[in-house]
């Protein structure tokens, strides 16, 4: 064997990846079709729905690109199937870069895909990245219909509560992800302004202008823009 990258290329992980990606795309059309009989149901027309699974499908596509991105980056290191599996169920690349940093440190090794990156190591790895990422799935496994009750409990008494319960989980989800850049700055600080400059005049174009074919392309134009501008301040710094 060639080290550990024989067993992370393996055949038998190709064949668990090809599985979960056909479970993956029959969850998705089955999604789908819920949604569309639930439209249906509450009287929804057609010309609406396809709009709604244009603007989801728009909304999608921008985001996979850091997610392919990210793929490319861990191949050389995890191999192709385990990194291709993780994405394509989690999709969240700063986590799972970190994960498999964490699980190389404790090893002994300096990071990813450094020296004395063994087997063993690589295995490290794998389980910190699947156990770090399980507990998410496990909660909404367990707790979901008791905290769907709670939020229904509420709901009953003031329904503003609701509001404000949903808009805080929100902004804490997106906080995780701007605190970074807002301690470190740098590149990453002026990436996110311009994003935000750019979504914001996207909101004005779409309320003030009534752009309104606008909403469903705003996202990925921000984020095309924010890349954009992050190539261009980079080789202006």
């Amino acid at each position: 064997m060639n080290g550990y990258l024989d067993i992370a290329n393996s055949n038998l992980l190709y064949i668990w990846g090809g599985l979960i990606l056909v479970f993956i795309l029959i969850q998705s059309v089955l999604f789908i079709r819920l949604s569309w009989k639930e439209g249906k149901r509450i009287g929804l027309t057609n010309k609406q729905m396809l709009r709604g699974l244009r603007a989801g499908m728009i909304s999608a596509i921008i985001p996979s690109i850091p997610i392919v991105i990210t793929l490319v980056a861990m191949s050389p290191v995890l191999g192709i199937p385990f990194p291709w599996i993780r994405l394509s169920i989690i999709g969240s690349g700063p986590y799972e870069l970190l994960a498999a940093g964490i699980g190389a440190k404790t090893m002994g090794v300096s990071g990813l895909g450094g020296e004395g990156y063994t087997k063993e190591v690589f295995a490290n790895s794998v389980w910190i990245m699947t156990i770090g990422a399980m507990w998410s799935g496990l909660i909404v496994f367990f707790f979901l219909k008791r905290i769907k009750s709670s939020y229904e409990k509420i709901e009953k008494k003031d329904p503003r509560w609701m509001s404000v319960i949903t808009n805080a989980a929100f902004f804490g989800v997106i906080c995780v992800f701007i605190s970074e850049p807002i301690t470190t700055g740098g590149l990453s600080l002026i990436t996110l302004i311009a994003g935000a400059i750019i979504m914001t005049t996207c909101g004005i174009l779409v309320t003030r202008f009534k752009m309104v074919w606008l909403k469903e392309f705003a996202l990925a134009i921000s984020m095309i823009g924010a890349m954009a501008c992050s190539v261009i301040f980079s080789r202006i710094i």
